[in-house]
């Protein structure tokens, strides 16, 4: 089979072909529960690999079979399964621009927007780290941790989750704030669309329902996106002699709105920290590691609210709230170059 296999369920039918024609096999879990005449399989959606059901051997010497196998010699297919390419698969929107098979009176194609949900499989050190979680919470949400754990295996193509202690409730009631920020593929060029980072009303039903059931009684939850401060950096940088002033701009851009990213940016490039705040130490440190940058001159930053536009008083420190995140809003960047 293809991999990976992504979608419904099941994920694929399976079928074999016997005397009464084409004979359907159910997709399960484990073998745990199967019984010799099950016409049971499993399916790692990771590779693709399916496999029928094995023959342990007894104490007493003899075998158990778990699940049936396909007939020896009979014909098996595969139907009805969809694939994926993992996070390579989410593409920016204008990136799919070639038919893969002619389609008559089709002259172009492109995709108005950016396909996502793509996620890959997990890796050893992935598991390594989820596995001790998984034994300790069993199913049950009680540090922020566990709901953090939780909330990515319900939505496991969520770029960030994190979880916050949130006000107290009615009577001491414990409270839970899960803030979750979606995948988002920029756009040519690597800016990221205010509308890409505020996860869909789905998405959080899935996630609210999936801790809801694991919650302790009597604890307050709350899912929802984070607050992203909008910032404007207003820098001004001397480039060397003979540099063109136009790319240097276009690297000093490229460097601010990569470093101030909530998906990618951040000292380690993981990401913005949620809280952090913005300096100007910072940002001025990130523009005089542009290539072409002899000196940055002056770099001023602006609070920004990034669905009306509107800047506010110019600062050298913008401090954020600990469910907030940075979003990179209309830098501005003026280059002094020859004859400038």
């Amino acid at each position: 089979m293809h991999a990976p296999v992504v979608g419904d369920d099941p994920p694929v039918l399976l079928q074999t072909a016997e005397h009464d024609g084409w004979t359907d096999w159910r997709v399960v879990p484990n073998f745990a529960g199967s019984g010799p005449y099950d016409r049971h399989i499993t399916l790692d959606a990771t590779t693709g690999e399916i496999a029928f059901g094995p023959a342990v051997r007894e104490p007493d010497g003899s075998l158990r079979q778990y699940g049936m196998v396909a007939p020896k010699g009979a014909p098996v297919r595969a139907r009805r399964y969809r694939t994926g390419g993992g996070r390579a698969g989410n593409v920016a929107r204008g990136a799919v621009q070639v038919l893969r098979t002619s389609i008559p009176y089709i002259s172009e194609v492109v995709n108005r927007e950016a396909a996502r949900g793509g996620v890959d499989g997990e890796t050893v050190e992935e598991a390594k780290v989820r596995a001790p979680i998984t034994l300790r919470a069993q199913e049950r949400a009680v540090t922020l941790r566990d709901y953090e754990e939780l909330a990515r295996r319900a939505a496991p193509e969520t770029a960030r989750i994190t979880c916050l202690e949130g006000e107290e409730g009615e009577h001491g009631a414990y409270a839970v704030r899960v803030l979750v920020v979606p995948q988002a593929v920029p756009d040519p060029g690597g800016r990221l669309r205010f509308e890409q980072l505020v996860p869909g009303d789905a998405l959080l039903d899935r996630i609210t329902r999936h801790l809801d059931e694991r919650r302790l009684i009597g604890t307050r939850l709350a899912v929802g996106p984070p607050y992203y401060q909008g910032v404007t950096v207003v820098a001004t940088v001397h480039a060397f002699r003979g540099v063109d002033t136009d790319r240097v701009r276009r690297e000093a851009h490229d460097a601010l709105y990569r470093h101030l990213d909530p998906l990618t940016g951040g000292t380690d490039g993981t990401g913005w920290p949620f809280g952090r705040p913005v300096q100007a130490g910072e940002v001025f440190a990130v523009l005089q590691r542009v290539p072409g940058v002899e000196l940055v001159d002056e770099v001023v930053l602006h609070p920004a609210d990034p669905l009306t536009g509107k800047r506010g008083e110019p600062t050298n420190r913008i401090d954020l709230s600990a469910p907030s995140l940075v979003f990179s809003f209309d830098h501005r960047v003026r280059v002094i170059g020859d004859g400038s």
